[in-house]
């Protein structure tokens, strides 16, 4: 049953890294060349300093390398999710201070996302506060323990045994 858990974790990890990525990958599926993205990204890179696009960029590969880490179960998919998580907290840290951010602006491709739905919340902290409930989710498949088809939750649910 564990691998339902990875198997979905996975599935919502892999496609919130698409969606990080959208902004880059929406001209190729118009049919256009490989060239516009990669312009559009350098002039961003060119205008706001090579930090926000290398870290956008990190964070989505890692997201998508800890994707297939869960599926397959392996012990380092918690560390490359924090990994990534902590890129994309840094990334919002340098967004705060940087004005004219328009592909690697996280934040407001969120809101804009969310903005149907008519929150009352800041979509901002309420998406790393969701992105960490996530990772906690992929701690608590038990891929760390390195023990094969157990999750932490079965040894919650035993009773404890005293001596």
């Amino acid at each position: 049953m564990v691998w339902v858990w990875r198997a979905c974790l996975a599935i919502l990890i892999a496609a919130y890294a698409g969606w990080l990525l959208w902004p880059v990958i929406a001209p190729l599926t118009d049919g256009g060349s490989f060239e516009e993205p990669v312009s559009a990204l350098r002039s961003e890179a060119q205008r706001l300093g090579w930090a926000l696009p290398s870290l956008w960029i990190a964070s989505a590969v890692l997201y998508l390398i800890a994707a297939g880490l869960t599926a397959g179960g392996v012990g380092a998919a918690p560390g490359a999710y924090f990994l990534a998580f902590l890129g994309e907290v840094v990334q919002r840290l340098l967004l705060q201070s940087t004005s004219g951010a328009a592909l690697t602006d996280t934040p407001d491709r969120i809101a804009a996302a969310l903005a149907p739905l008519g929150l009352a919340v800041d979509p901002g902290p309420a998406s790393l506060a969701t992105l960490l409930a996530v990772g906690l989710l992929v701690l608590l498949t038990g891929a760390w323990r390195v023990r094969a088809g157990q999750a932490l939750t079965r040894d919650w649910t035993r009773p404890p045994v005293y001596a």
